[in-house]
């Protein structure tokens, strides 16, 4: 048992207009008790006292209840008495004064102090003007009446002196509180507990109740930062759901493309098939055309032979017109005819061979004229002196032979230009499919960047978003603007490749060189800016390249004004050797004490700023424009080559050189024919051969018959001639037929090469098992299937368009509708998107510094509070027995709320993590979710929850550890097994263990006091509750009934009976 020091007792009670109490002293002596029938005043004397010592008139009469619900007495109802009649309000009118006085004896220096309070109530409406006063006095000194009326302000006195008045409350209660003991501020709220103490069916309500304080915290600041953090959130999500339906918008339109260029594809294939069966009929022409020839030439072959016997006939029928004549005429006759016969026929062979002669020379001449002059010293007219005889034959194959010789060397130069223009064209097609990509791109608002910097920005999105962290990861220039067009050129060339560099949080700075330092072996020369450790608060130099930059993003801001601070800005080259790093808005650069120009093409294509995007575009739509018209023209010049090759490869120099001698040589046989004709005429002129005569007739019909026959086979063979040139014609039709398919694929082509391709693959594989007529058929179909999913895809893309902002940006495939989609697209996914995140981080800061310093910090010092208050209250239950039990209390987390009690008291709060944290938020994000949201519930039940997660006393538990005997049980098992006193007795032994933990140092008053107290406890328990109480040496007040006085008026020193008669009440002493 502790030993008690010497006290600070209450000796004497004042009350002068207090409720029904008139004028009133009470004198006790030590610990009391007050019993009187309800409503005669016993709770309103325990007002009256714990309205001085604590100053405070909130908690009166707590433990009366009139009909189950708390009475509402209050200061003015105590002052000017109340009566709770209809009509009758008050029971004192007018002005009123009130007073409440308590003298206390100190032990240690015999000597006797008073406090209290002057109450002044003008009217029923104004309000209270309360006066605290401290006397070195007894009660008996001071002057509370004079002439019979409570005192004046200026009557008030103590041994004639003035009293001097504390003006504020909070003045009062401090100088009450040092002169009572140095009282704990505890004290404050154990007074009104104690009074209002009540049978209570858990510890938790008791602890809550009357031993753990409540501490209010603010919370309205941080309420209102998780709304404008919740408000960003929904905003950021908002834009970014935008930014989704403006995707998916594009994807369509993307796709709606995708489905033309399959129609397109089946298009061209389907011409394809047409043009593959113009082929078909065009081989099978040429089939027929050969046959018809072939026939064309039998027959002819069949005309010569019945010439050749018709002339033998002829030729027999003039041997017996010679024998007629004479016979050895006939003989002469016969050697002239058969001479003649070689002769013709020589001379035909050599006409044969000078048609040839002719046709190669129309070649040469052809190949003449495609030759420049400069480079051929054979001229046209030279290859046609070669088909007469006025130059012999060596100067002609002298011609020949050097004709040959310059065609040579030019066909060796134009096979060697054919093939560099074959390799140009390929490498403009791939450049074409490469500015095609990009251009798509970037209608896309795909900015074209540098591909290792596009591998690590998806890496490290990949990885963020795998580890459920909503950060961005930025590319530099796609952050930037420059706010000076006239140094975009500058900005562009001095950043150069730093353009590409990725720009990402501080908090994920860590994480993101992870990512690069598993891929270096695959990506390089991109940089990855660390955040955290730039300057934020650099401003830029007004006349440094950094003036003319802006950015949205604080990181890039911050990373351009580190980089373009150092760069001065100079109107002139005169004036760049004046800085150590200068520059000109024509990229004149100084550095390093020499100035050089930037590379144009390091700047040509703008990367930085909104209009970058539509600049790029413009750029590379321009290149692809003029490629296409080179394409066009190396298409035309390989024509041109190839066609110049072709009149080149027409001159055959053996072939020509084998004929040469023809002219002279047909000159020559002419002259024999001639001199054979003369002769064979003057022989056949004989008149002597009468008696061939009949056989020369015979032989004469016979000529008559062949004649008819060589007549019909002449017909047959004009039929076929006449067959022939219809399949010619039919050939040529066709073939005009292919070239018009063919000028109309290309037209088809011309956006898309590679559609050709494609369509080509497709037919050729087709061509394997099908004819071109059924693939045209079996394609149709198809066609128009994509036709109808076209239709559906233009639907689902306007629908998409409808619901986007009510279609305000329009609906359909225009270039202007979708150009409205791509530009807001733009906007927001590099402004607002940024801005917004921008803003969000803004919100997340406020509300983590509020949630920490705030909150958090005061949360988790109440708890510790609460685990000192714990700790002290078992200290002094340590020493203290009641009977044969001791008892211990036991603090635990709230098993409802264990998550937010170790989010509010871990270190990490303590430590240099932020709430939002990868880690923190991994650790807490359900914990911080369920909190903000109870934090900012404005419903019905808002406030009580509010309450609830605001208090930290909900985040504990408790229970009671009773030890009987030695042996530990906990309060909560056995509360059941108890009698309804018995349950009580441990919650009155930890209110009296936190009154003596209070009144453990020094002097101090002990007073404890309990209204209707023990109510459901039988006498021996009271009997031992009293006992215990004055073991401790309190000075115990009590308030009860007259059914207990007896049992508990033998442990007290006075007691005292409260009744009342109409509207005064009056207190006795009473004498067991």
């Amino acid at each position: 048992m502790q030993t008690v020091q010497t006290m600070k007792k209450l000796t004497k009670i004042k009350l002068i207009n207090w409720h029904y109490f008139q004028n009133e002293t009470i004198n006790v002596d030590g610990s009391f008790l007050l019993s009187g029938e309800n409503a005669s005043g016993k709770s309103t004397i325990l007002d009256a006292i714990q309205l001085v010592l604590t100053t405070s008139a909130k908690s009166f009469n707590l433990a009366t209840t009139v009909g189950e619900k708390r009475s509402k007495r209050d200061l003015k109802g105590y002052v000017r008495c109340k009566t709770g009649e209809e009509g009758n309000t008050y029971y004192r009118k007018g002005s009123v004064i009130s007073f409440v006085a308590l003298e206390f004896y100190e032990e240690s220096k015999d000597r006797f102090f008073t406090i209290g309070v002057k109450i002044d109530s003008p009217d029923a409406e104004s309000e209270l003007k309360k006066k605290w006063f401290k006397a070195e006095a007894p009660i008996d000194a001071i002057s509370f009446i004079v002439g019979n009326k409570p005192a004046l302000d200026d009557q008030f006195t103590v041994n004639g002196k003035k009293v001097s008045f504390i003006l504020t409350t909070s003045e009062a209660k401090n100088q009450f509180r040092a002169r009572l003991g140095h009282l704990d501020e505890n004290f404050f709220e154990m007074i009104p507990k104690s009074i209002a103490f009540k049978p209570m069916d858990n510890v938790k309500s008791f602890i809550n109740k009357f031993i753990l304080p409540e501490k209010k915290i603010d919370v309205d600041t941080l309420r209102e930062n998780i709304r404008n953090l919740r408000e960003m959130q929904t905003i950021l999500s908002e834009v970014r759901k935008q930014i989704d339906q403006l995707q998916i918008i594009l994807s369509k339109y993307d796709e709606l493309k995708d489905n033309d260029r399959d129609i397109l594809v089946i298009d061209i294939l389907l011409k394809l098939a047409s043009l593959a069966d113009k082929e078909q009929k065009i081989e099978s022409a040429l089939e027929s055309k050969t046959k018809k020839e072939n026939a064309l030439s039998r027959k002819n072959h069949d005309i010569d032979e019945a010439e050749q016997y018709l002339r033998i006939v002829e030729e027999k029928y003039n041997e017996v017109q010679v024998s007629i004549k004479t016979s050895d005429c006939a003989m002469l006759i016969a050697k002239l005819q058969n001479e003649l016969t070689i002769i013709e026929e020589k001379k035909k062979t050599l006409k044969e061979k000078l048609k040839g002669l002719s046709a190669q020379l129309v070649k040469a001449e052809t190949a003449v004229r495609v030759l420049s002059p400069e480079n051929s010293p054979v001229t046209a007219l030279d290859v046609r002196a070669i088909s007469g005889t006025e130059i012999d034959d060596e100067r002609k194959t002298d011609i020949v032979v050097t004709l040959g010789g310059v065609i040579d060397r030019e066909k060796s130069a134009a096979y060697e230009e054919q093939s560099a223009c074959s390799q140009r064209l390929r490498e403009c097609g791939e450049k074409k499919e490469q500015l095609k990509r990009e251009v798509d791109g970037l209608k896309k608002n795909q900015m074209s960047y540098p591909s290792n910097t596009v591998k690590l920005q998806k890496l490290i999105a990949d990885e963020l978003a795998s580890r459920r962290i909503d950060s961005e990861v930025r590319v530099f220039a796609d952050l930037l603007e420059v706010v000076d067009p006239e140094w975009q050129d500058a900005v562009e060339g001095y950043l150069n490749t730093q353009r590409f560099n990725l720009i990402v949080n501080p908090d994920v700075y860590d994480i993101a060189a992870e990512v690069y330092d598993r891929h270096k072996s695959e990506i390089h020369t991109v940089a990855l800016v660390n955040t955290g450790a730039l300057d934020l608060g650099t401003s830029a130099d007004d006349t440094s390249l950094a003036s003319a930059v802006t950015s949205e993003n604080r990181y890039a801001l911050a990373y351009a004004r580190e980089i373009l601070n150092r760069v001065i800005r100079c109107k002139d080259v005169k004036e760049l050797k004046a800085y150590s790093i200068s520059i000109t808005s024509g990229c004149m650069l100084y550095q390093g004490k020499a100035v050089r120009k930037i590379k144009p093409e390091v700047y040509r294509v703008p990367y930085i700023g909104k209009y970058a995007l539509k600049k790029q575009l413009e750029i590379k739509t321009a290149e692809l424009e003029s490629l296409d018209e080179e394409i066009k023209e190396l298409k035309k010049k390989k024509t041109t080559i190839a066609e110049r090759i072709s009149t080149l490869q027409g001159f055959n120099q053996e072939l020509l050189l084998s004929l040469i001698s023809v002219p002279g040589d047909l000159q020559a046989v002419t002259t024999d024919m001639t001199r054979v004709k003369t002769e064979l005429k003057d022989a056949e002129a004989d008149p002597n051969i009468i008696e061939l005569n009949f056989k020369a007739q015979k032989l004469a019909d016979e000529i008559e018959e062949q004649k008819k026959t060589l007549d019909g086979l002449k017909k047959d063979g004009v039929n076929l001639e006449r067959d022939c040139k219809e399949i010619i014609t039919r050939i040529d039709t066709l073939r005009g037929e292919r070239e018009t398919l063919l000028k109309e694929i290309d037209s088809m082509t011309a956006d898309y090469p590679g559609a050709r391709d494609l369509a080509k693959q497709k037919l050729d594989e087709h061509l394997k098992s099908k004819n071109a007529g059924t693939i045209f058929e079996n394609y149709l179909p198809r066609r128009k299937t994509l036709e109808n999913q076209r239709t559906k895809k233009y639907g689902d893309l306007t629908s998409l368009q409808t619901k986007y902002k009510d279609g305000e940006l329009g609906t359909g495939d225009s270039e202007d509708v979708i150009s409205a989609y791509d530009n807001e697209f733009t906007e927001l996914s590099k402004h607002d998107l940024i801005q917004c995140e921008e803003k969000l981080e803004d919100a997340r800061k406020d509300c983590e510094l509020e949630f920490r310093e705030n909150f958090l910090s005061k949360m988790r010092e109440n708890i510790d509070t609460a685990k000192d208050i714990f700790t002290g209250l078992n200290r002094s239950l340590k020493d203290i027995k009641y009977g044969h039990d001791s008892y211990k209390f036991i603090l635990k987390p709230n098993a409802l709320k264990q998550g937010l009690y170790e989010m509010i008291t871990s270190d990490i709060n303590i430590g240099g993590a932020t709430l939002f944290s990868s880690f923190f938020e991994e650790q807490y994000h359900e914990e911080m979710e369920e909190l903000f949201s109870k934090l900012t519930e404005s419903d019905t039940a808002g406030d009580s929850i509010l309450q609830e997660y605001t208090d930290y006393r909900g985040y504990l538990d408790y229970d009671i550890e009773v030890t009987s005997n030695g042996k530990p049980q906990l309060f909560s098992k056995i509360y059941g097994e108890k009698s309804g006193g018995e349950t009580q007795t441990p919650y009155y032994v930890a209110i009296a263990a936190s009154f003596a933990q209070m009144y453990s140092l020094g002097e101090s008053i002990r007073i404890m006091m309990l209204d209707e107290a023990f109510d459901k406890m039988d006498d021996e328990r009271i009997a031992s509750m009293m006992k215990f109480l004055k073991d401790q040496k309190f000075q115990v007040i009590l308030a009860t009934p007259p059914a207990k006085m007896e049992i508990i008026g033998e442990y007290v020193d006075d007691i005292f009976v409260v009744y009342r008669e109409g509207y005064n009440s009056f207190i006795e002493a009473y004498a067991l």
